[in-house]
């Protein structure tokens, strides 16, 4: 059984990471029987990996008719930046009001870190450090349902773009200081600028995102 599960844990995360970062682009369609030869293992891990990938919202289809790599609309956008406003805005409110000392200082670190990235002009690392800050809201609202619901649209998100950074009107130093507005209504407990300032923020990514769209088409 372990052995099973471990199998499915690597053609789940290899699917996974090819989909996201492109590799398998929007609408391959993903044959069971190629994937069971590619992978070497049977049927079980194989179907087991698309199952959690369809969860994820990754793929598109049944294994019957056949699945393939979701392809992300105009309205699909829209739809996931609406849910990603709602949902990153609750977080950040249950974060101001249940923040302690530690989780505090961890905040604090990742935002002087990320002034440093900014100062160096390293775009990748604060990338890096963009999703942590999200990860960190999340995981500190303490709330596992919503955690997992940000997760699936994460990785929606990334099928379109790696990252909004790099869109006209964005850039790490629009984001930080986004960031900052959180985090000095977070260390304060001022639940509502929280969650409004979250709001804002994932507001105006999707508002770059969906003016890229509109440009290169």
């Amino acid at each position: 059984m372990a052995e099973n599960i471990s199998k499915t844990d690597a053609v789940y995360k290899t699917l996974q990471d090819s989909i996201v970062d492109g590799t398998l682009s929007p609408g391959e369609r993903l044959v069971e029987k190629d994937l069971t030869e590619k992978f070497g293992v049977s049927k079980t891990p194989v179907r087991e990996a698309l199952a959690r990938l369809k969860q994820d919202g990754l793929i598109e289809g049944t294994l019957y008719q056949g699945v393939s790599v979701i392809r992300i609309s105009r309205k699909d956008v829209v739809e996931i930046y609406d849910l990603r406003e709602a949902l990153e805005g609750m977080a950040a409110g249950k974060v101001a009001e249940r923040i302690t000392p530690d989780r505090a200082e961890r905040l604090r670190s990742l935002i002087q870190l990320s002034e440093e990235c900014v100062r160096k002009g390293a775009a990748a690392e604060y990338a890096h450090l963009d999703m942590e800050f999200h990860n960190l809201l999340r995981t500190f609202s303490e709330n596992e349902r919503l955690c997992y619901m940000m997760r699936s649209l994460d990785y929606q998100s990334r099928i379109l773009l790696k990252t909004s950074l790099n869109l006209p009107k964005r850039g790490p130093e629009v984001s930080l200081n986004e960031h900052k507005k959180i985090v000095e209504a977070i260390l304060v407990h001022d639940t509502s600028v929280a969650e409004q300032m979250a709001r804002e923020h994932v507001k105006n990514a999707s508002r770059a995102v969906l003016d890229w769209l509109n440009m290169a088409h």
